[in-house]
């Protein structure tokens, strides 16, 4: 059964339970699972008057699609696998392939907590980065932020451009607790290009009926909120749909599907 912390008392006055920094950024709790259409449904219709859409996002849902980089030892691929607590990820987002908005993002991983640093990229930067040059970013070399952290790390051990993963994105938030709850579908990923805006570009579908459900927050999950994703069928998962579209794309290669 789904089993989430709970917090303490009600919503607006719920004390801290644990929070976490790294390296001075604050790191958010972020719970995963797999559902199916019907358990989106009923979360669905318990979350409604609790939450309301992401601002940001579209009536009905956007698409992400994110090229990701690993190194020459892959890296982030064995760090996952192997199930080191502490991990870190880069790559290139672009929503609804959208060229005016792209981002790169340097995602952390520590335990049960995650952080993100996002910077905008041009699209002549983008093309560059697919190309295995990032000398745009030397000026960024000694700063915290996404472009210095990809500089150094492209430095040491070359990152180049991995795996391309593509999803629908249906996004709910709620205020306290900064809490935001994702369903991601139609999960798919590009099995002949590199390049999120190739126009050739084919993409190979991997989960037709399963949907990711995120739930990421701060310090606490609100009781209001916990209560609503209490007594589902829906065990926490360590969900990564970089490894997931991997492992596709490593079966495509060997046998051709």
């Amino acid at each position: 059964m789904l089993r989430l912390r709970r917090s303490l008392k009600a919503d607006k006055n719920t004390p801290q339970l644990r929070s976490c920094t790294h390296s001075g950024r604050k790191m958010r709790h972020e719970l995963k699972f797999i559902i199916n259409e019907g358990t989106r449904l009923v979360l669905l219709s318990r979350l409604a008057p609790l939450t309301c859409p992401d601002p940001h996002g579209e009536a009905g849902g956007y698409r992400v699609t994110s090229l990701y980089f690993d190194d020459i030892y892959g890296s982030g691929y064995l760090d996952k696998i192997n199930g080191l607590e502490t991990r870190r990820k880069f790559r290139v987002r672009a929503y609804g392939l959208d060229p005016s908005r792209i981002t790169l993002e340097a995602k952390h991983k520590d335990g049960e907590f995650v952080s993100k640093l996002s910077d905008r990229l041009t699209r002549e930067q983008y093309e560059a980065l697919l190309h295995g040059d990032c000398s745009f970013m030397k000026d960024h070399e000694g700063d915290e932020d996404a472009l210095g952290e990809f500089y150094r790390s492209d430095r040491l051990t070359a990152l180049r451009p991995r795996v391309i993963v593509d999803y629908r994105r249906e996004a709910l938030v709620y205020p306290f607790g900064n809490v935001r709850i994702t369903f991601d579908k139609k999960l798919s990923t590009c099995y002949n290009s590199l390049d999120m805006f190739d126009e050739k570009a084919f993409y190979s579908p991997i989960y037709q009926n399963e949907i990711i459900l995120e739930v990421k927050f701060d310090d606490y999950l609100p009781d209001s909120v916990s209560a609503a994703l209490q007594g589902l069928n829906a065990p926490r998962m360590a969900v990564s749909k970089y490894i997931i579209c991997c492992d596709r794309m490593t079966e495509v290669k060997s046998y051709g599907f």
